[in-house]
């Protein structure tokens, strides 16, 4: 391989708002030139980012011969000249460190202020920042912690490459970009040279919820990538996740883009455990129709590959390249662990089903698949004990009963099981001759077909479920209840049974992802953090209410990885996800970045 290179130079003249690559850079001790000399702050000097304000991204900038020029979609550009500012001195802070900087224009801080729907104030660091960091030994700008960051291209390819999701530099928003090297080289780098500028590195970057940020979109990836991968095999032992490593010019000089990254010293570099999951390629070996836009495909994994278990019910997480995107899904198995060799997922086309669709047209024998080991808690292993079993589904939501039906049946366990599945018409009822072999073959199985467009000749099940139809279940109270299918369906399946008398620890539900949370009704709370009392609601996270508040918090990711926002709930409740962080954590420890208050709480930091 030929010597690193430095392949991209980029600034970013506002903290948060996008960046600009440039060709050259004049390198100063305190960052690049024009690198985050400008902060959207508050009031009150306390920065505003794009942690809160994901939108900020959206805003582009360019470099004009006497100032800067900011625009956002839908606005007139902002043009400032360096000469306009006021140039009063208004107090900043940045994380825990606080300094003066200077005002610049009214026009300005309407500008951003129109912008982001909250009052906010332009600041800029001066010519020299007045923010001097003792862990740098100098003044730094409006960065996060230190002047200049590195990764490189290799680093990134490695992540894409584990990760669900396709990622660009754009989201870690690094100064320098570092061409022909392995994937994290620059872990190993202590003192390199750049052009005329030597650098060293002092630390590596800890990132949060800001890259998780849609560049092209402006908002949060409900799937916290690329978090999510880099906590698997990039994160120590408190939880901090790493990428990219933050440098200090130790002289000033000029850099250009296609310079030699000259390596002067190299140091041990930070040791991560790799957790990431185990990955098997399947090849589709058969399509089986099984209803009406119904496909089953039968799967066989790579011979050599790790082994390869699953428990009825589980889903599989697959992973597809569709054009230039990578997409991941949750497919529970129709196949049963009993019968090993090959495995099914099930796919029912609907619309607007990207995914599913796709795979309907796409997927072809001799087609290889990319999946994760099966996981999920929606199984019979951890619920059935030799009690009589009721499978309830309706649409897709049949494909774990069919697991569960096909592991039942080869382990002889049909002695009491009733199978209920709800659809349209005779031609979308899965699996019609299986289930009606089954029933030849095991005189404790009851297989209940439910038609919401039943013809005239119907005699089994017809409308929606309904009492009368759990009225035909014999013994529901002293049954172990499975229920998968659309939200509606299982909410009024649940509020039938147990009004039935089905007691509520044995009734099991598999949301499959075809059903959406609803969200919940405003309620007004009382929230009190530390001693501190506001007012806030049940819709948003505990530390965005205390921010909006002026309640601070201790936090660092925003993404439920570090820890670093953990509270103690003295009183009421608070729903709080299952994220990394929580592992290990008793029932009474929260994380503010993440958990939603239910009802009127009290907490205190821990």
């Amino acid at each position: 391989m030929s010597s690193p290179n430095l392949s991209k130079i980029n600034i970013y003249p506002a903290k948060s708002i996008g960046g600009i690559a440039m060709s050259s850079s004049w390198v100063e001790k305190q960052g690049l030139s024009f690198d985050r000399r400008f902060l959207i702050a508050l009031p009150d000097g306390a920065m505003v980012t794009a942690r809160e304000y994901p939108q900020m991204v959206l805003v582009k900038t360019a470099l004009t011969a006497d100032g800067v020029t900011f625009s956002a979609q839908g606005k007139p550009a902002l043009h400032l000249r360096y000469c306009d500012f006021s140039m009063q001195e208004h107090d900043a802070q940045v994380w825990s460190d606080q300094f003066t900087a200077y005002q610049t224009t009214a026009e300005a801080n309407a500008w951003f202020s129109d912008v982001l729907g909250q009052r906010v104030t332009l600041l800029y660091c001066g010519a020299q920042s007045n923010r001097v960091r003792e862990k740098v030994g100098h003044n730094v700008s409006f960065a996060d912690g230190y002047p200049v960051l590195v990764i490189g291209e290799a680093s990134l390819e490695e992540l894409n490459r584990r990760s669900s999701q396709v990622h660009s530099m754009d989201q870690f928003r690094t100064n320098l970009v570092v061409s022909n090297t392995e994937p994290f080289e620059e872990d190993r780098w202590k003192r390199i040279r750049i052009g005329e500028v030597e650098f060293e590195s002092v630390k590596p970057c800890e990132r949060c919820i800001l890259t998780t940020v849609d560049v092209e979109k402006g908002e949060f990836r409900a799937s916290k990538e690329p978090l999510a991968t880099l906590s698997q095999f990039r994160a120590n032992e408190a939880g901090g996740v790493f990428f990219g490593q933050n440098l200090v010019a130790k002289n000033e000089g000029m850099i250009r883009a296609g310079d030699r990254v000259e390596v002067l010293e190299y140091k041990a570099p930070e040791v991560y455990a790799d957790n990431s999951p185990v990955r098997h390629q399947f090849t589709c070996v058969e399509r089986e129709d099984i209803a009406r836009d119904f496909v089953t495909f039968w799967l066989e994994p790579d011979p050599n590959a790790p082994a390869f278990s699953y428990q009825p019910g589980q889903h599989l997480p697959i992973q597809l390249q569709v054009g230039n995107q990578k997409i991941s899904r949750y497919y529970t198995l129709s196949s049963s662990p009993s019968r090993p060799g090959r495995v099914a997922i099930s796919v029912k086309r609907i619309n607007g089903g990207e995914v599913s669709n796709w795979l309907q047209d796409n997927l072809h024998v001799g087609d290889v698949l990319m999946a994760e080991q099966p996981n999920g808690t929606f199984h019979l292993a951890s619920h059935h004990h030799n009690q009589p079993l009721l499978l309830l589904s309706a649409g897709s939501g049949v494909t774990p009963m069919l697991s569960m039906l096909r592991y039942l049946s080869d382990h002889k366990q049909m002695d009491d099981v009733v199978f209920y599945h709800q659809c349209r018409s005779v031609e979308d009822i899965p699996c019609l001759a299986e289930l009606d072999e089954l029933k030849r073959q095991h005189s404790g199985l009851k297989v209940l077909i439910c038609l919401t467009q039943a013809p005239v000749d119907w005699f089994g099940l017809k409308g929606r479920i309904s009492l009368s139809h759990i009225k035909q279940i014999k013994d529901l109270e002293h049954r172990q209840v499975f229920v998968c299918g659309p939200e509606g369906f299982m909410a009024k399946a649940k509020n039938l049974m147990l009004k039935k008398g089905l007691p509520e620890e044995q009734y099991h539900q598999e949301a499959f992802g075809v059903a959406r949370t609803q969200p919940q009704p405003f309620k007004a709370l009382t929230l009190s953090v530390n001693g501190e009392v506001f007012q806030g609601d049940n819709q948003s996270t505990l530390l965005e209410q205390a921010e909006n508040a002026g309640v601070a918090i201790a936090n660092s990711c925003r993404a439920g990885l570090c820890g670093s926002c953990q509270v103690r709930v003295e009183s009421g409740d608070i729903e709080q996800p299952d994220v990394p962080a929580m592992h290990g954590c008793d029932e009474q420890t929260v994380l503010a970045c993440c958990c939603v208050p239910q009802s009127d709480i009290e907490v205190v930091s821990v």
